[in-house]
C-alpha cells in the first residue's frame, strides 16, 4: 500500500441562509414539508453526497493553481482525500495529502519553499476557497432545492434569487501538519490490536499484517477504577506469536500470579479489568468495566 502524508486539513460547512430558512419556515405547518425540519439540515442532507463531491472539486482546483505556481510538477501535487461529512448544516472534512513518506515528502516541498512561508501560503488560499465554494454552492444549492419543493401539495416555489441569499459558507484551512514535516527518519510503531473479554475468556486479534512476536498479556481485577499498575501484580501469561490476521481465545483460568493463583471473574459483582499488553515494541493498556 502506498503511503501517503497529510500537508494539511481543509473543513468546510454549508448553512442555509437566514433569508433562506425564514422562507422554508413559513411551511412547517404543513403535514409533508419534511424539508423545513431542523432548519432546512435535513433539506441539505438529502444532496449530502453530491456537496461532497462538489466541495472536493472545488478544493482540488484551488490547491493545484496554488501549487502550480510554486512550480510543483502536476504528478507530485497534494490530493484532496474526503475523510468525513455530516450534518450540523452540512460539514465536510478532508485531508490535503502527498504520497511518499513524512521525509520524502519534506525533501520535495522544501525544494521550492520554505515549509512555514508554504504553509503560511496554503493557509492564505482560504480566501479563495471560500469565494470560490460560495459561488458554487449558491448555485448548485437552489437547483437541487427546487425540485423538492415543486414536488410538494401544494408546489413552493423559490422566490427570485435577489430576493433570497440561499446558502453561507465558513471554510478552514489548517496546515499545522506540514510545519510539522520533519527530515528526519522517525521511529514508529502502530497498534493493530483487538482485545475483547467476558468473565470466562479474553480474546486478542491482530489487526494488521505483520506478527506480533512474544506478547506478555497482564490482567487486573478491582471493584475500583485503578490508575497505576504494575505486571507484577497482574494475573499473567504469554503468548509466542499472533500472525497477522490471526485471534487467539484464552481462558480466564489460564491467568495466574504467584501470589493469587488462578484468576477468577465468575463472581457476578461489577468488576473493573484491566489488561496489560506487552510486545517487543510497547506496552498497551485496555480497560474494561464488566457489568
Amino acid at each position: 500500500m502506498q503511503k501517503e502524508t497529510v500537508i494539511a486539513i481543509v473543513r468546510a460547512e454549508i448553512a442555509l441562509s437566514q433569508d433562506l430558512q425564514a422562507f422554508l419556515s413559513q411551511f412547517s405547518d404543513r403535514e409533508n414539508a419534511w424539508f423545513a425540519r431542523d432548519s432546512g439540515e435535513l433539506l441539505l442532507a438529502e444532496f449530502g453526497y453530491e456537496w461532497n463531491n462538489n466541495f472536493v472539486e472545488v478544493a482540488q482546483s484551488v490547491f493545484d493553481d496554488y501549487f502550480q505556481e510554486l512550480g510543483l510538477p502536476e504528478n507530485r501535487r497534494p490530493k484532496v482525500k474526503l475523510t468525513d461529512s455530516r450534518r450540523g448544516s452540512w460539514i465536510m472534512e478532508a485531508a490535503l495529502t502527498m504520497f511518499g513518506t513524512i521525509g520524502t515528502t519534506y525533501t520535495i516541498l522544501k525544494a521550492f519553499a520554505e515549509l512555514p512561508k508554504l504553509a503560511d501560503g496554503l493557509e492564505d488560499t482560504k480566501k479563495r476557497l471560500q469565494k470560490e465554494l460560495t459561488a458554487r454552492f449558491r448555485k448548485k444549492v437552489p437547483e437541487r432545492i427546487e425540485p423538492v419543493l415543486r414536488n410538494v401539495t401544494p408546489p413552493v416555489q423559490l422566490p427570485p434569487p435577489g430576493l433570497v441569499n440561499p446558502i453561507t459558507i465558513n471554510c478552514t484551512i489548517d496546515a499545522r501538519p506540514l510545519r510539522g514535516l520533519t527530515p528526519d527518519v522517525a521511529k514508529s510503531h502502530a497498534i493493530h490490536l483487538s482485545v475483547a473479554i467476558s468473565r470466562s475468556a479474553l480474546s486478542v486479534e491482530n489487526l494488521g499484517d505483520l506478527p506480533i512476536e512474544n506478547l506478555r498479556i497482564g490482567l487486573f481485577k478491582s471493584a475500583s477504577q485503578r490508575h497505576s499498575w504494575s505486571f507484577g501484580d497482574a494475573f499473567s501469561r504469554s503468548v509466542p506469536r499472533i500472525s497477522g490476521g490471526q485471534s487467539t481465545s484464552l481462558s480466564i483460568d489460564q491467568f495466574a500470579s504467584e501470589s493469587d493463583g488462578s484468576l477468577d471473574l465468575a463472581d457476578p459483582t461489577p468488576l473493573y479489568v484491566d489488561c496489560w499488553l506487552q510486545d517487543n515494541s510497547g506496552i498497551y493498556l485496555f480497560n474494561f468495566y464488566l457489568e
